[in-house]
């Protein structure tokens, strides 16, 4: 690679990290604003969880375009075009005025989504020297969105009138501004400005321990989204917060995961296996999330427990992403967000339909239940690819 084309990756890459610190302001805005997204469609709690529904839905389609046919082309002009989609499908949610409008609005939202996640990920998979730590500081990017999301929505909702229109209109606005960015801050990423893959003449075709992986992913999207997106009415039931207090103890969440994911970048520059790095942030996760059930009315231990959770959340993505891209070729960066993104289809739903059906602290229970799930799968994961790796050393 010449310095030119080193130079074209690196601003590739830190434009598509400015992309995903869009996509965290709008997919965690959704949080605070549920109650009143409820209440502005005449919907119940549960209902209204059908909108985190129909955006994974519209993102696992679009993920899965891009892993199926679109890998091959430019990722940066399909996360461009991600973004765009994004916005509209965002100004269009801020305006609804029935419950098919706001449908509608978070299916395209969703497909922009999918564009853009498997865009970025696939330009720091190809343009990252060292992948573990780029897929790392990627999503470290959306964790410092997902703390201003809450935060916007959650002051602008409980304190401004016709705050849902000023709140998502100003995140569509930002989400634009994001994909006017990619577009002149970088050009094409073309296959001589791709990172040339060391042992690349080793990596494996996508494989069971990857689908593995991606089922360690599709928990984790419905645990981490999950939580996200009802902790916030979590607080309100069991503590009668209002929105803005929820907004900022979801807030509160979003920023501990973004600093699992700076300690867990420190943690791969310094050698760590990431998949040393998953387990005993899949095992923590578990344990401070049955903290948050366990809270009992004690406000402050469901604060430390969403906290702690948020942080031991936040490795979990770049890690399993690192043992993929550095196994696998092709699309399987966007094959495994495909397969994450789909847990999001299910879980958040599920989770919101038990907090009213059997009330918020069994439905936040859901949570240490998936981190329980996750820990099974990459242990029979880790079973899968230690045997590879011993066959492949035996030439097999």
């Amino acid at each position: 690679m010449t310095q030119v084309d080193a130079l074209q990756a690196r601003r590739a890459e830190f434009a598509a990290c400015c992309g995903l610190f869009a996509a965290g302001v709008y997919a965690t805005s959704f949080g605070p604003a549920m109650p009143m997204l409820a209440r502005d469609f005449a919907v119940s709690l549960a209902t209204a969880g059908l909108l985190l529904t129909t955006f994974f839905a519209g993102s696992i389609f679009a993920s899965a375009s891009v892993a199926l046919w679109l890998h091959r082309l430019d990722p940066r002009r399909i996360a461009i075009v991600g973004l765009f989609a994004a916005a509209l499908g965002f100004a269009v949610l801020g305006a609804a005025a029935n419950w098919h409008a706001a449908l509608a609005a978070t299916l395209l939202t969703g497909f922009g989504d999918g564009l853009l996640v498997a865009g970025v990920h696939l330009v720091v998979a190809r343009a990252s020297v060292d992948v573990a730590r780029g897929m790392n500081r990627l999503n470290l990017y959306f964790a410092i969105g997902a703390i201003v999301g809450p935060l916007w929505s959650g002051a602008l909702l409980e304190f401004v009138v016709a705050g849902r229109l000023i709140a998502f209109t100003g995140v569509a606005l930002l989400i634009a501004a994001a994909a006017v960015f990619l577009s002149v801050a970088s050009s094409p990423l073309t296959t001589a400005s791709a990172r040339p893959v060391e042992g690349e003449h080793r990596t494996v075709p996508f494989n069971i321990a990857a689908w593995l992986m991606g089922g360690v992913l599709f928990l984790y999207v419905g645990a981490e989204f999950g939580l996200g997106s009802w902790v916030a009415s979590y607080a309100a039931s069991e503590f009668h917060t209002g929105l803005f207090t929820g907004g900022v103890v979801t807030a509160i969440y979003w920023g501990a995961l973004m600093l699992g994911r700076l300690v867990s970048g420190w943690l791969f520059a310094r050698g760590w296996d990431p998949l040393r790095v998953l387990f005993i942030a899949i095992a923590g996760a578990l344990i401070a999330s049955a903290a948050i059930a366990m809270a009992d009315h004690v406000f402050l231990v469901a604060v430390a427990g969403a906290f702690a959770t948020g942080f031991c959340l936040g490795p979990i993505w770049p890690a399993v992403l690192s043992i993929v891209a550095a196994r696998s070729g092709g699309g399987a960066p966007a094959s495994i967000v495909t397969l994450g993104n789909s847990g999001g289809v299910v879980f958040p739903w599920l989770q919101g339909g038990l907090m009213v059906w059997a009330g918020a602290a069994v439905g936040i229970a859901m949570t240490p239940v998936l981190c329980a799930a996750m820990l099974l799968l990459a242990f029979v994961a880790k079973g899968m690819l230690s045997r590879y790796v011993v066959s492949n050393a035996r030439g097999v």
